[in-house]
């Protein structure tokens, strides 16, 4: 009874390690791994295993955190005193997943569920990259003529499921330089295919345009869906980029 009551505070209670595959996933791959529990000085009732992916992010001065998704790995069971249990699971990570930057780390927490007892956790971190064909376009439009230069979130110009979404900004080159200020892009990849929402902020070249910028009004967007075949043409790729930049810088 003394060890039960212990493991209720988390004394010699069970606990839980997540251990992956592999630490770097890309959007939308497969994660496998398994969860390993430990029994601890007396047996406990364990109602559930739950997994979430969460991301922490600093917003108006504040950090916080966000459940990306979440997964429920087993129904109740029993762990025994000093037992070792192994639970495979495996998941696709959300097409969504914001990709690994320095200040909005991405982590799986893990837990037990035991009533009338401290909960056991873990914390793993992992890292995402962008979805091939996100790198592609990525790698295409630095090609054309701008270079990343920032990946961040943002909370109020664009909608999605999560209250954020991220936003890769470049810088133009070349002769991009002479006529833009910015261009942003926001992505949404569907496995076959990646919806592109482009803003581009122009540069004023004469009164009308000086105009717009006062007003906030020099913020071009379009909106297109860009194919697995069409990502994987580069030569078309770089032709239909090049056209949506030209068309807003030209409207």
């Amino acid at each position: 009874m003394f060890e039960n009551a212990l493991a209720s505070l988390g004394i010699g209670a069970a606990k839980v390690d997540t251990r992956l595959e592999k630490s770097t996933y890309r959007q939308g791959e497969q994660v496998l791994g398994e969860v390993h529990i430990q029994g601890g000085n007396a047996p406990q009732d364990i109602d559930e295993i739950y997994l979430f992916l969460v991301m922490q992010y600093h917003y108006e001065g504040t950090q916080a955190e966000y459940v990306i998704d979440e997964f429920r790995l087993t129904d109740r069971f029993v762990i025994d005193q000093h037992e070792t249990k192994i639970i495979p699971f495996h998941f696709q990570l959300p097409y969504d997943t914001p990709v690994s930057t320095g200040g909005s780390p991405i982590y799986l927490k893990t837990g037990l569920d035991i009533k009338r007892a401290i909960d056991p956790t873990d914390l793993d971190g992992i890292e995402v990259l962008p979805h091939p064909l996100i790198d592609q376009i990525l790698l295409t439009i630095e090609d054309i003529g701008f270079r990343l230069t920032q990946v961040d979130l943002d909370f109020e110009q664009f909608h999605s499921r999560n209250p954020f979404v991220q936003v890769y900004r470049f810088q133009p080159l070349s002769s991009y330089a002479n006529y833009l200020d910015l261009l942003s892009l926001v992505f949404q990849p569907h496995g076959k295919e990646v919806d592109v929402i482009m803003e581009i902020n122009r540069k004023p070249v004469d009164l009308k345009s000086s105009m717009e910028e006062a007003l906030n009004l020099d913020e071009r967007l379009v909106q297109f869906v860009l194919t697995v075949d069409e990502i994987r043409n580069i030569a078309y790729l770089r032709e239909k980029l090049g056209q949506y930049i030209h068309s807003q810088m030209e409207a």
